[in-house]
């Protein structure tokens, strides 16, 4: 039996359905009849419904993290990646929102419990910002202060969009959602250049 497998395939049956019938009406004895693996192999995995939502909530982070880290290593100058980066991210997290139900899903409002989750992600992207906003000072396109305290903030703006960004508010009648998601980076990163004139 393939331990990695197996856990997935329980994960996937958990994600499932809890977007299907949300995170309360979710037995332990509904995710093993779903994965078909039963009781005994479930409980070998996860003790309680907590663990498995934790590992539910971990893996569609990891999957965010895995499509923006690609960003990183595209070769684009530092104002196209940082743009490509803002997009691909926007787009996945909606993605994952859609996959899981809706924004309203049991799960993503259990706020505690998906930020202890995502603050292990957290220093991962701020990471992977950090490295677009150095290249860019590197080579003279950014003119950052401090480009740690850059990428931190730039992280926070993203985090503050998502749920405008998923609920279409950015949308612009007869336009492009990236395109229209592009402008608004490009004002983002506008703001985050010229921070050092604010006093």
């Amino acid at each position: 039996m393939n331990v990695n497998k197996t856990r997935q395939e329980l994960v996937s049956a958990a994600r499932k359905l809890f977007g299907k019938t949300g995170l309360k009406n979710t037995t332990m004895h509904d995710i093993a009849v779903e994965s078909r693996k039963g009781r005994r192999t479930l409980y070998t995995y996860f003790k309680n419904k907590n663990e498995i939502l934790d590992a539910v909530i971990a893996e569609e982070m990891e999957y965010v993290i895995k499509a923006v880290e690609k960003v990183v290593y595209l070769d684009l100058d530092p104002v196209e990646k940082f743009i490509t980066y803002v997009i691909t991210r926007m787009n996945t997290v909606r993605e994952v929102v859609a996959r899981n139900g809706s924004l309203h899903a049991d799960f993503f409002m259990d706020v505690v419990r998906v930020e202890l989750v995502r603050r292990k992600m957290e220093k991962l992207e701020v990471g992977f910002i950090e490295t677009i906003f150095q290249e860019g000072c590197d080579s003279n396109l950014f003119h950052f202060e401090d480009v740690k305290q850059a990428a931190i903030f730039g992280h926070f703006v993203m985090r503050g969009i998502e749920v405008p960004y998923i609920r279409g508010i950015f949308d612009e009648p007869g336009k492009d959602r990236d395109e229209s998601l592009r402008r608004k980076t490009m004002i983002i990163l506008y703001g985050l250049l010229n921070s050092d004139q604010i006093k």
